[in-house]
């Protein structure tokens, strides 16, 4: 026995309710359980938990005490099927995700685990954790035996309603509608795409507060206890429909559950009824020569987006966004990935070599137009998103009728140029139009800024306000570089010039301007405002050019501000 099994076995013996701690022989680790979970120590323990002599196996990783313990419930099903008891007896006791782990503290460690585990054992006994059920019942439907897996493009609901059912390569998949299923996934291959028509499917949302204990993997629910579960626990209104529906029966039945869990969302699970005779379904007053249990692989929008830190709230706005350089191409990402599935984009300018380095699309759009490039980058790797090119200028896509602003929710203008954003600036007062961030950076990383303006709510403050006039000089009250300077380099000659400022700082300026829409379109923000990000200007000063005192002022990296640059003078705002 090693060092650390000593401690372990003392601190085990000496919990409260064990009468007995025996090590396990290295032959006994060889079990299904042993492999799969990576145990390399483990002990049997025999304990009294709530007046029940219960036997626990307590193994540790070869990572132990930087990982917790295992430990199992030997029979797993000794108290019938249980929250947080899985079907090789493992007992999860605490999430790992974010934990913390004293190492030295080993007998701690074990002690605490093993309180905690006898603690779910309790709760499921008594049935205090049941409702953990709603939560966790995906993981235990998984575990039925001889479970077949299925697709679902299913857009959940409370309303119970058809469903299609297309097979490809062999594999059934579940359907609001065959047009999303081809949008998913957006190659040539789902041409081929082949309607099962010996086949019907129905989608049933239990309602709210539903609690399903989950079948014994090895005794699935009889044909009774399905027609219960059904009718037992969906809304009255939605009776009839199901009635209806069933009526339409086909040699083949498939059932697609949606539970609501306790936190959020919901889980689906499906049920497949094969060999109908005389097309009664079985939910009526019908057989079926086989019940299989489904798994499913959820590709729904609902589930995707979230899991990836997007939303759903933005499934029905339209964002028109100006400018797909390297501000706006890493903005039409990132909205995208937000979950702004709808995009318009705006850009008569092809990607160049010398683009690449810090814009989002690579060598393979080289001599392409970068909005065709952003739409086919967006497409390919985003499902659910649907990307306008719009290969014109700003004026030439608004006088062509190619883009209508008042179609969009929002507006976002990464134009690079002053002189066609205030002219947008004050067009956009002049006709119906969504809110506007326009967005820009400025040279050798020392910053960038954001601005929302044409709040519906607000009438002060918009692009213009931000310019100032002195000794017939026009310049940008927000910028971080002092007035009159120029910064424009060029390397062959004058048609090749630039401003300098790396991929960094067009991602940093982008995410600015990406975080502000957001809020914009969840309504968390009704003002107008500017926003500036505040760099490092050792790049900058090296190249002998002067900072601003609204640099100089602050030290703060980030800059907030809603009331400095109205400017009561503005021509346009100010009317």
């Amino acid at each position: 026995m090693s060092s650390v099994g000593s401690i372990i076995v003392e601190a085990l013996t000496s919990s409260s309710g064990v009468t007995s701690v025996t090590e396990l022989h290295k032959k006994q680790l060889s079990a299904d359980w042993a492999k799969e979970r990576g145990i390399a120590e483990a002990y049997q323990l025999n304990i009294e938990v709530n007046g029940n002599a219960v036997t626990l196996i307590f193994g540790i990783k070869s990572t132990f005490p930087l990982s917790l313990p295992c430990i199992f419930l030997n029979p797993w099903d000794m108290f019938g099927i249980i929250p947080h008891v899985e079907d090789d007896g493992y007992i999860c006791f605490a999430q790992v995700e974010g934990l913390l782990l004293i190492s030295e503290n080993i007998g701690g460690i074990v002690q605490e685990s093993l309180t905690r585990a006898i603690n779910v054992l309790n709760d499921g006994m008594s049935g205090k954790n049941q409702m953990d059920f709603l939560d966790e019942f995906g993981a235990y439907w998984d575990r039925q035996f001889g479970i077949k897996t299925i697709n679902s493009f299913v857009a959940p609901s409370n309303l119970v309603k058809p469903i299609k059912i297309v097979k490809n390569d062999k594999k059934w998949n579940l359907l609001d509608d065959v047009n999303d299923f081809k949008r998913f996934f957006r190659v040539p291959v789902f041409k081929t795409i082949e309607t099962v028509n010996a086949a019907h499917g129905i989608y049933v949302p239990l309602k709210k507060g539903t609690v399903l204990i989950p079948p014994h993997p090895n005794a699935f629910w009889t044909l009774l206890e399905i027609r219960q579960l059904v009718f037992d626990n969906i809304e009255d209104s939605q009776h009839s429909v199901l009635e209806t529906l069933l009526k339409k029966c086909k040699c083949d039945e498939v059932i697609l559950f949606s539970l609501p869990r306790l936190s959020i969302g919901e889980t689906l699970f499906c049920i497949r009824f094969k060999g109908i005779p005389n097309k009664i379904h079985p939910l009526l007053d019908g057989r079926a020569s086989e019940i299989v249990p489904m798994v499913v692989k959820r590709y729904d929008k609902e589930h995707m987006l979230p899991r990836g830190g997007s939303t759903n709230d933005f499934r029905s706005k339209k964002v028109l966004l100006l400018g797909c350089g390297s501000v706006g191409g890493f903005i039409a990402t990132e909205l995208t990935r937000a979950g702004i599935s709808t995009l318009t984009a705006v850009d008569m300018d092809v990607l160049k070599y010398e683009n690449i380095f810090r814009h989002v699309l690579g060598r393979n759009h080289i001599n392409r137009p970068k909005v065709e490039g952003i739409k086919k980058d967006i497409e390919s790797r985003l499902p659910f998103t649907s990307v306008t090119p719009v290969c014109k200028s700003l004026s030439g896509a608004l006088e062509s009728g190619d883009i209508k602003l008042a179609d969009f929710d929002l507006i976002i203008s990464a134009l690079g140029s002053p002189t066609d954003e205030l002219d947008f600036n004050e067009y956009i007062r002049q006709v119906k139009a969504p809110p506007v961030v326009f967005t820009w950076l400025e040279p050798h990383g020392i910053g960038g800024h954001a601005l929302v303006t044409n709040q519906l709510s607000v009438e002060k403050g918009c692009l213009s306000c931000l310019y100032g006039k002195s000794d017939n000089e026009t310049y940008c009250r927000a910028a971080f570089a002092a007035k009159n300077q120029v910064f424009a380099k060029n390397i062959d000659g004058c048609r090749s010039a630039f401003t300098p400022f790396g991929s960094l700082d067009a991602v940093k300026t982008s995410e600015l301007a990406t975080r502000l829409a957001i809020e914009v379109l969840k309504g968390e923000i009704s003002k107008n405002m500017v926003r500036s990000w505040r760099g490092d200007s050792r790049e900058f000063v090296k190249n002998g050019f002067k900072l601003s005192d609204r640099y100089l002022g602050t030290t703060e990296h980030f800059i907030e501000d809603d009331t400095f640059f109205v400017r009561p003078d503005c021509n346009v705002c100010h009317r």
